[in-house]
Formats: C-alpha cells, structure tokens, sequence
C-alpha cells in the first residue's frame, strides 16, 4: 500500500507569536490551591507527571515558594511549564490581581529568559467581569511584546459563572469577548460536567441533559471562526458533591473534546484534595497526597498515551460538524435552533443517531475526510452500526501507534463496538482512488 506524507502548518492567533506544533497534555496545577509544597515533593510531583504523559504543566493558583520549586523542577526533568505566580502577575476570576506596569513584565520576562522549561505564561484564569477583561488584555499584550514567542493563556469562564449565562444566553457573548478583546494565544475553556456547577448530578441522564454541549459547541465555533486552536480542561477528581469519577467518565470527556476539534487537553486536579474536599479518604485521583501514583494513575496514563498517538492526526484535522443522537438536550431549545445539526444532511444514511451516539465530520487541508464516533454512554459497552449513503474505503487511525490501517476497501455500513465512553476515527476514501495511508508531519517554516 502506497504511503503519503502530509504537511500541516503551526498553529497559533494571528495576532501573537507563539505556534503549536503538537498535541499537548497538560495540567492546571500539582497540589492543592494556595498551599506550599516542598521541594522533594514538587520533584516527585512533576516526574510522576512526566511519566503521565504531559507535555506541559500549569502553576495555577500556586503560591510562590511552590512556584520556584516547579521551575527547578521542571527544568532538571525537561518538563515544559505554563507559569502562573498571582503574587506578581495575572489574575483569577474577579480577585484583585497584583499590580503590575509593562517595565514589571519586561523585568519579569528578563528574569526568566535563561529557564528553558517556560513555553508559557498563564496571564487569567477565567475572567468575566470588564475590568478583569480589560486587565488581562494589556497583559496578554505586554507578555507578546516581551516574550513573543511564548504561549499566553487565558482560561473561558465555563457558562456556570454569575453573569454569562444560558439562562440569560449571554454566554456565547463572553467568549467572543475573550477571543476578541483578550486575543489569547489560543481559546482554552473549562467545563466540570460531573456536579461542576455545582447542581444535583442525575445519574440516569449522565450528560444527557449538561450545557456542556453548548458551551463546546459554542467554544468550537469561535475558535474556527477566528483560527484559533481549541484547549479544553477535563474534570479527573470528585467535586463538591457530585458522583465519583470513574476511568470511563474521564475517557468520555477527553473523546468528546476530541470530538469538537481540540487541540490539547487539561488536567483539572490530578492531586486528591484538589477539588474533592468530601469523603477524602476515598482514593479515586491520579496522585496521592504525596504524589506518588494513585488508583487512577496507570489507566490515564494509558488513555493519554492512545491520544497522543492520534495526535498528529487531530492537529491536521478541523472540526466540521458534529451530531448528537435525540435524548442530547432534546428539550433544549436554543441547542436546537443554534447547534443541533441534522444528521440526514450528513454522510451517514440515517434519520437519526442511536441511544447515546455522537458523530463528528472531520476533514483536513487536502480534502481528506474523517468520521469520528463516540459513545457517551459512560456505564456500558455499546456497538452502533451506521449505514453510509455511499461506498467508501475505510482507514482507522489506531491508537496503538498512530498509523492509518485498511479495515475494509469497499463498505456502505460502518460497525462498531465501542467501550464505556470510548471513540473511534477512521478516514473515508472513495473506492475509486488508489489506496494509500497518511501520516501528518509538522511544517514548522
């Protein structure tokens, strides 16, 4: 079978230096927020999140002591860091952040222009109010006209914040707001589905009913729309008072965010008491409390490893369409009218999807089409067949090693078994061409 190398370009905002050039995993912090961790622990920490699978790790919300220990760390281990110290720049939602002036940013950037391991800075996490919009923007600029090739993040307020919401569907507005007034290096955005807004979770509607789907959907939209890679924070820890995760439920976050066109994915609380301050003594996390491997550990870095070897695959593909089976928000109104598309105008032969069957049209620069489907349903093993409205040569991207395999030279029905929360992509070629698989490698000039 005849092989083609494909070239896809560094992605980036326009407007700022920084380009990524692969998949990315990443984490927000390592420990708990605001509380100081050793330094032999903040070393254990990142080498055992090294060998998760991460590209990169975030200081969010980290003190300062803990913040000097990550640099060091992340610099004899050759970890990539996102730096985040609030005590000299940067914000979080409305807190008053510390003062800062452009000659504080150039001294900073100064200071730290000899440690290798800083490919970021994280300027915001989550603003929504104007002054902290309004602040975050001449920081994202200060940041690009000293550290110009560096990546400047902001995280998106999720829609369960006090004032951009769906109930007053003004959420759409703040995205457009931090894409256009902040002009971050990318659009990254979080969303805790599992009892993160902090409502009664519904064990049998799962993720039927979550304003998830609108707040990616709406996050997807803008970030095409503007060019912009898509970052997105998945949940890996209990929170306040909802169920207790499961591998499966962390899987059904990371796919759908695949899904939806992302471009790199975010930890949220690999550390036990991170974000699950009830029932403690419960040990479903990635890292224990002295950062050695938790239950979770060798299953996630499982799952990583399988993204990643889709990952330069996902980094050539766009996100075109995506639909979503009918119990999806199917009293939904403004999902119906804004993001629900009709899976009849689609590739597939079908009026509708089965129970709990997402399917997302993905295609690259060349033309090359790609179908990815999912199974949200995170508590049993389903299997789908989706009649095609013509014949294709099927390709599977595998997750064991990347490389695009033949499955089947001439079909009309894609058939597929699929795990608790677990996706397939294959690539869909006419019969007529000659068969060939792709691989994707960077153009970096």
């Amino acid at each position: 079978m005849n092989g083609r190398v494909l070239t896809y370009h560094p992605l980036g905002n326009c407007r700022r230096g920084y380009r990524q050039t692969q998949f990315e995993f990443s984490t927000f912090n390592i420990g708990d927020h605001g509380v100081e961790i050793e330094e032999k622990l903040v070393f254990r920490a990142i080498r055992n999140l090294k060998r998760l699978g991460l590209t990169k790790v975030e200081t969010g919300h980290a003190k300062s002591e803990t913040v000097k220990h990550v640099l060091k760390a992340c610099e004899a281990e050759g970890m990539g860091l996102i730096l985040q110290d609030l005590s000299r720049f940067g914000g979080f939602q409305t807190r008053e952040p510390a003062e800062l002036t452009e000659d504080g940013v150039k001294a900073l950037v100064e200071e730290m222009k000899d440690y290798k391991c800083i490919q970021g800075f994280y300027i915001w996490d989550e603003p929504w109010k104007d002054k902290d919009i309004a602040a975050a923007a001449q920081q994202v600029e200060w940041f690009d006209k000293y550290a110009y090739d560096k990546l400047l993040l902001v995280a998106a307020n999720p829609s369960y914040n006090p004032d951009y919401t769906w109930k007053n569907q003004l959420y759409p507005r703040l995205i457009e707001r931090v894409c256009d007034e902040i002009q971050p290096s990318v659009l990254s955005m979080d969303f805790y589905p599992f009892s993160g807004d902090g409502t009664p979770f519904n064990d049998e509607e799962q993720l039927d009913n979550s304003n998830l789907w609108k707040d990616i959907a709406v996050s997807k939209k803008e970030s095409i729309k503007r060019d912009l890679p898509f970052w997105f924070y998945f949940q890996v820890v209990r929170m306040w008072q909802g169920p207790q995760l499961t591998i499966p439920m962390i899987r059904v976050q990371m796919n759908y965010a695949l899904l939806y066109g992302a471009k790199a994915l975010q930890c949220y609380g690999v550390h036990g008491t991170a974000c699950s301050p009830y029932k403690l003594e419960e040990k479903r996390r990635i890292l224990e409390n002295d950062f050695s491997e938790g239950c979770f550990f060798e299953e996630c870095r499982q799952q990583i490893a399988q993204v990643k070897q889709w990952g330069k695959t996902l980094m050539a593909l766009k996100s075109e369409h995506v639909y979503h089976s009918p119990e999806l928000l199917q009293d939904d109104l403004y999902f119906k009218e804004h993001f629900r598309e009709d899976v009849t105008e689609s590739l597939l032969d079908v009026r509708e999807l089965p129970f709990r069957c997402s399917v997302g049209i993905l295609s690259d620069d060349y033309g090359n089409q790609y179908i990815g489907i999912l199974n949200r349903d995170y508590e049993r093993a389903q299997s789908f067949s989706l009649p095609l409205k013509n014949s294709y040569r099927v390709y599977e991207v595998s997750y064991a090693d990347g490389r695009q395999y033949n499955i089947n030279d001439s079909t009309k029905c894609l058939n597929v078994t699929l795990a608790e929360g677990a996706m397939v992509l294959y690539r869909l070629q006419d019969c007529e061409e000659e068969a060939y698989e792709i691989e994707y490698v960077c153009c970096e000039s």
